[in-house]
């Protein structure tokens, strides 16, 4: 990758995670989709103009720029992780196959004993799910909680499956979707590309699949990495949590009624 454009990624990933997160070549090779696109939902709800629609006019110009910085920066480090995991895939490819044990237990064993990484230096005040709230909070390392995301993704079905049990798309038409090379990269886009689905629908499977989720305190706890008194107390901070950012941003609006 080019110096300028790391630099860019970087530059991404301080708006998208903040400030507090220590940035590093490591922290990008293990950055997934998903653990991108958590922290964009986060970012993306204390920033959207239609959380501001009460403000003054000059504070909700400021947050549509932020949003729109935000959705920019998240969009370019989707585009990295996708053309990373092409480049990967070709590395892995063009590998000896005698070289295939390097990735055996002794890596995974390594992985397992590194150290946490250090605690942020304060939780944002912003809207936080389990996981990163668990982040913030110095209980998993970042590591970790990228790792559970990726757990978390795999324990659910497929878009193509859910269309499929739906009776909205054909097994034809979910294999002509996933070799689609258009300009979209994920599957509802390229679906809705295709004109296979429409925008209400994709929309409809993400909430449905997102629903069907495994929580990440299960991992966390089947991994070691938290107790069930840990787990059922962070979740009662997480309520707290955001229930006194809906409140001050409730008191902020009327305030200036």
């Amino acid at each position: 990758m080019h110096l300028h454009s790391e630099t860019a990624v970087f530059n991404a990933c301080r708006t998208l995670f903040g400030k507090e997160v220590n940035l590093s070549r490591d922290f990008l090779n293990y950055l997934q989709p998903s653990g991108a696109k958590t922290a964009f939902r986060s970012r993306a709800k204390a920033h959207h103009p239609d959380a501001h629609a009460s403000a003054s006019k000059n504070i909700r110009n400021q947050q549509t720029e932020r949003f729109r910085e935000i959705r920019q920066a998240y969009d370019l480090i989707i585009e990295f992780l996708e053309n990373r995991h092409v480049s990967r895939k070709t590395v892995s490819a063009k590998r000896p196959s005698h070289t295939t044990s390097h990735w055996g237990n002794t890596t995974t064993q390594k992985r397992k004993q590194q150290k946490p990484h250090a605690r942020p230096s304060k939780i944002p005040s912003i809207p936080l799910e389990f996981g990163m709230y668990s982040y913030y909070h110095g209980k998993v390392s970042y590591q970790q909680l990228i790792e559970a995301l990726v757990w978390q993704r795999r324990q659910r079905p497929t878009l193509g499956a859910l269309a499929q049990k739906w009776g909205w798309l054909s097994d034809t038409k979910v294999s002509q979707i996933l070799q689609h090379r258009g300009l979209a990269a994920r599957f509802g886009k390229k679906a809705i590309e295709l004109g296979y689905l429409k925008p209400h629908q994709v929309d409809a499977l993400l909430q449905y699949q997102r629903s069907l989720q495994t929580r990440l305190g299960h991992y966390f706890i089947e991994k070691g990495l938290l107790t069930e008194e840990e787990a059922d107390q962070i979740s009662l901070n997480l309520k707290s949590h955001n229930s006194q950012l809906k409140r001050r941003t409730r008191n902020r609006a009327n305030s200036r009624l």
